[in-house]
């Protein structure tokens, strides 16, 4: 091959490779910001809306706790005692489908060894008797006789009380009071800043709601394992619904701008 036709060649392919290259963008034009987002201002608020109300609801958590040296005696026993605080529960007025069963266990007891003073314990804990537990969740409408109503429980064998709560049936009424009261929250905050910085709101760009949270007063834990031989007088007090809200407005010129 000539000198003439290598150099030929080689020029073609040079000028080849260089258009299979493509052409990178503009490093400025790629990295203009957009105009709109640029030039938009905005202002994000957070708003909070509490609402109080009288419980219309007593739930509480009772139940019957057996031993017996054989599970199935402890089972048996338990069985019979909770069918019997059942009945007595439905005669005071408790619809069927307001009792609810909650759990129900049964698990060995055991001794512990003495030690000797001078000699380390070698045996292992003895199995001395089963116990059962059944718990169910009773609700009642009678806030005023829900006093009577453990008197009936602790009567008719129920020897647990795990807890009693108050609640509202329904909440959705006061959840749209508490949502309004975070709006009017967030708007006052909105309208105040933009005032600070000689703006004024335009439309709303976005609105979250963070959090719906009913926060009951008035709730009373008996004690897992504890005994009632009494009914204990309790206050039903009020519960709390509490909501949070975040909205962003666009903001626009003043009248001074």
């Amino acid at each position: 091959m000539s000198k003439k036709i290598f150099w030929t060649f080689l020029a073609v392919a040079a000028l080849a490779a260089a258009l299979l290259v493509p052409m990178a963008p503009d490093p400025i034009a790629a990295q203009e910001p957009a105009a709109d987002d640029d030039q938009r201002r905005t202002v994000t608020v957070s708003g909070t809306g509490q609402i109080s109300a009288s419980p219309d609801l007593v739930v509480i958590r009772v139940g019957v706790e057996t031993q017996a040296e054989e599970a199935a005696a402890a089972l048996a026993d338990n069985s019979e005692q909770m069918q019997e605080l059942i009945d007595a529960l439905q005669e005071a007025g408790v619809p069927e489908d307001n009792i609810q069963t909650r759990a129900v266990s049964l698990f060995p007891v055991y001794e512990q060894p003495r030690p000797e003073v001078s000699q380390p314990v070698t045996q292992t804990a003895q199995i001395i008797a089963f116990q059962a537990t059944n718990i169910v969740e009773v609700r009642s409408e009678d806030m005023e006789g829900f006093g009577e109503l453990l008197d009936t429980t602790v009567q008719a064998g129920g020897n647990r009380i795990e807890g009693i709560r108050f609640e509202v049936s329904d909440a959705t009424p006061l959840l749209d009071q508490a949502r309004q009261a975070a709006w009017d929250d967030a708007l006052h905050k909105a309208e105040q800043l933009a005032e600070i910085a000689g703006l004024q709101l335009g439309e709303v760009w976005s609105i979250t709601e963070i959090s719906r949270t009913p926060r009951p007063v008035g709730d009373v834990d008996a004690g897992a394992g504890r005994q009632v031989e009494s009914a204990v007088p309790i206050e039903p007090g009020t519960q709390t619904l509490e909501l949070d809200i975040s909205v962003t407005w666009l903001l626009e010129p003043g009248e001074s701008e």
